[in-house]
């Protein structure tokens, strides 16, 4: 049985109301013959008792959205076709709704413009996406700190090497200071070294403070390799408590790429990590780790951390990227998880296969920066 006329514009009405999605018609310019569904009324906060006006929508646009949308609407009018917004509306409690708008332009009698459209409500949806960006942001720092927690207990072993040559070199100033004839050439030398190592110590402190600061996600154009070298200190740290060679293979010429550094300098470090941690677990000698570099194809560039060690057991692999995964005694398991998001946010991607004839090699990509005019 077909439903009545009246039935037809309640469920019209009701399904108005679920989809949260109301429908208009106006003219420009405006005959005073306009229309908007109850739906729209209900998404504005406007009474019903109001005509309706398409410049009352104008009107309450969100001041950072107004010139955008005017701009919009004067290129669109002077033709026919689809024309798609998206706005904030402030009603008139303050309260701010985003707003979907698709619009088709055709020309009625007489001329005029005739603008038939939807306004869909997705103030839920953003929300909800950007309470989903916080939380994710939060998951990072977490990670962050993660990463950093595991190596931690390498950094007073690391740091002490630099500030016990700086001891040695001071006390050997002191010593040929007192001589009756000191000899400057190796107290200038000795102080060189001085300097040299307290720059290594400072290296290693400001790549840890850059990691660990909280901060929002900034892009910038680099070059590929400085990402590897400006980390090259905590993974060298992770090579020698795990007794391993870190090796460098970096192609050179590369493109430059546009990422956050701090980030998938973030990525390289864990990937290290893991690999040193392989080696530690079982107490293998002779590894290696190599980090390289290549010019990959449709406009990215490729970076892997490969080694010879145990690599995953089967049936591992499928799970590896899953949050809280791990195969770590003490292991979050945020880390390969959170270097896949990282990654994915930068359109790029992270990819684990066996290495040859044995370990483990993970390799992801770096968009390239566009050519700057």
């Amino acid at each position: 049985m077909s439903p009545t006329p009246g039935d037809a514009q309640d469920l019209l009405r009701e399904a108005q109301e679920i989809a949260q999605l109301g429908n208009t018609e106006f003219f420009v310019p405006d005959s005073g013959v306009n229309y908007w569904s109850p739906q729209v009324y209900r998404i504005l906060g406007i009474d019903p008792a109001e005509p309706p006006s398409h410049v009352r929508i104008f009107a309450g646009l969100h001041p950072e959205d107004r010139d955008r949308s005017l701009i919009a609407w004067s290129r669109a009018i002077r033709g026919t076709g689809r024309l798609e917004l998206s706005y904030r509306f402030v009603r008139a409690d303050g309260a701010v709704r985003h707003i979907e708008a698709r619009y088709r332009l055709s020309r009625a009698e007489g001329g005029s413009l005739r603008a038939v459209g939807t306004l869909h409500d997705v103030t839920e949806r953003k929300t909800a996406e950007e309470e989903a960006r916080r939380a994710q942001a939060r998951l990072n720092e977490v990670a962050r700190l993660a990463t950093l927690g595991e190596i931690a207990a390498g950094i007073s072993h690391e740091l002490n090497q630099p500030l016990a040559a700086i001891t040695n070199y001071a006390r050997a100033c002191e010593r040929l200071l007192a001589a009756a004839r000191p000899d400057v050439t190796e107290i200038t030398q000795a102080l060189e070294e001085i300097a040299a190592q307290a720059m290594r110590a400072g290296e290693i402190i400001q790549r840890l403070r850059g990691m660990v600061r909280h901060r929002e996600t900034h892009r910038t154009v680099v070059a590929a390799n400085d990402l590897v070298r400006d980390v090259m200190s905590l993974l060298e740290m992770d090579a020698r408590a795990s007794r391993s060679a870190l090796r460098f293979d970096l192609a050179p010429d590369l493109p430059l790429v546009l990422v956050d550094g701090v980030q998938i300098e973030q990525v390289i470090v864990n990937l290290v990590h893991n690999a040193a941690e392989a080696f530690i677990s079982t107490g293998e000698t002779g590894g290696e780790i190599e980090i390289r570099t290549r010019r990959g194809d449709n406009g990215y560039v490729e970076v892997s951390v490969a080694d010879n060690g145990p690599g995953l057991a089967p049936g591992v692999e499928a799970r590896v990227f899953e949050p809280f995964f791990t195969t770590k005694a003490e292991g979050t398991g945020l880390g390969l998880a959170i270097s896949r998001s990282i990654l994915e946010a930068h359109r790029s991607q992270l990819s684990y296969d066996a290495n040859a004839p044995r370990g483990a090699r993970f390799t992801f990509t770096l968009p390239i920066a566009p050519e700057l005019s």
